[in-house]
């Protein structure tokens, strides 16, 4: 019988076989190539990246660009790149990064530093949060292509009618709900409660309102028992039980809460930006009455919403690290940008993009975004941040269903964090 952590390994090399049988893109157009880089993307993407590839193709001579396409699970992507570079195997020259595997890639030494290409005298030329997301440990190694993060979506004309104005705080926003909804028809307020990352992001933004922490990756403090985080943590999990929220919320991903809030029966969205072009396209009952904002927050906290984004890393493995390098510099061009976010409505990472009246003319919401995102919350830059977040996930989501308090739901996750991560340590550069 073949042991269970085999059958995973084994089953996920069959999967990135397939991936890279499967989703390999066709010989170069522009004559027969002499070096090829290749990167993993989701499918839903890959179309988009076609262009960026055939460009850099006919820039580049006997180039080949290998679009290789994997699963739309993040999860499952991670666990393909995982395979590979643990393996050190250079399939992959290039890593298309979430915003939070940075830590946990570079830490592995699976990533090269990108700090000669990339000085930091470039940061002016991207988005702040988006570039530092990049940076573990005093180096560069990923360099953002699209950004993202959580806003607040409402009702401008409900608001209206009501004579209420955007909630400034969560008690504001808990009391609007209510008042503008009319449960089972009308909630007031939809968010992402499923047991996955989009909770620990919706908790992270509520939290940083309550003006708390999470963890501190400096020192390893672990701020979930402070009053803060728990005040936060009682928001969350009172909102369905004073029906402000579905009594189903602790189910919801983005698109169950999106499509409440798309059909008209909701007068509050916590989602993504892609929810707003949604609402706003041809057709749509929502165009021009949608608002949006950050999170509220309270005294003691402030404003802001979850950063998210991708990026584009060079394998150590790779047999072409130059050429990989070169095609990130490609493809954080304008040209580029405009090639993924125009037909999209994804947020580019490249300041020069605000401004570009391509961009602004398919999604002129990219002006309000760019102001928005100075307020951004950053989740934790640990290595083993998605192991930390497995066990915020698992007791916010024991609250949410009641098994669990939300002061001794948090008082359980601090004690596995701990344990997690080891024991607190001073800040780089003190002593102790």
């Amino acid at each position: 019988m073949i042991a269970p952590k085999k059958v995973i390994w084994a089953a996920l090399v069959l999967m990135s076989t397939a991936a890279v049988g499967i989703g390999c893109a066709p010989p170069s157009a522009h004559g027969p190539a002499t070096s090829t880089i290749s990167v993993l993307l989701p499918p839903s993407e890959r179309p988009f990246w076609q262009p960026i590839a055939n460009g850099f193709e006919a820039a580049h001579p006997g180039t080949h660009v290998d679009l290789v396409e994997g699963p739309q699970s993040t999860d499952l992507r991670e666990s393909l790149y995982t395979t590979s570079l643990l393996a050190r195997d250079a399939t992959f020259d290039l890593v298309y990064l979430d915003v939070t595997w940075t830590p946990k890639f570079a830490a592995a030494g699976w990533l090269r530093a990108l700090d000669d290409s990339f000085p930091p005298s470039e940061r002016e030329h991207f988005l702040p949060h988006a570039w530092d997301a990049g940076i573990f440990d005093g180096h560069l190694y990923r360099v953002p292509v699209r950004t993202d993060m959580g806003l607040l979506f409402y009702r401008q004309d409900w608001l209206d009618s009501a004579h209420v104005h955007p909630p400034a705080t969560f008690e504001q926003l808990a009391e609007d709900a209510v008042v503008l909804g009319d449960p089972p028809a009308r909630w007031g307020y939809v968010w992402q409660g499923a047991q996955y990352e989009g909770l620990v992001c919706n908790y992270l933004e509520v939290l940083t309102g309550y003006g708390g922490y999470w963890i501190d990756p400096e020192t390893n403090d672990i701020g979930l028992e402070d009053p803060e985080a728990v005040a936060a943590a009682h928001f969350l999990v009172d909102a369905p039980q004073v029906r402000a929220s579905p009594p189903g919320v602790g189910t919801y991903q983005e698109e169950e809460s999106r499509r409440i809030f798309q059909d008209g029966r909701a007068a509050f969205l916590r989602n993504w930006p892609y929810a707003y072009r949604l609402s706003q396209q041809a057709g749509s009952p929502l165009v021009g009455h949608v608002g949006v904002l950050l999170m509220p927050a309270t005294d003691g906290g402030r404003p802001s919403g979850t950063l998210g984004g991708w990026g584009l890393g060079v394998s150590t493995y790779s047999k072409n690290p130059e050429l990989a390098t070169e095609f990130i510099r490609y493809a954080v061009s304008i040209e580029s940008q405009r090639a993924l976010c125009a037909p999209t409505g994804y947020a580019p990472a490249l300041e020069a993009a605000y401004l570009d009246s391509t961009l602004l003319a398919v999604n002129p919401f990219l002006t309000r975004f760019r102001a928005l995102h100075r307020h951004c919350t950053v989740r934790p830059a640990i290595a083993r941040y998605a192991q930390a977040s497995d066990i915020l996930q698992r007791h916010l989501s024991a609250a949410l269903a009641g098994i669990e308090s939300p002061q001794m739901a948090l008082e359980h996750a601090a004690h596995e964090t701990r344990l997690l991560l080891g024991p607190r340590h001073p800040p780089r550069g003190t002593a102790g």
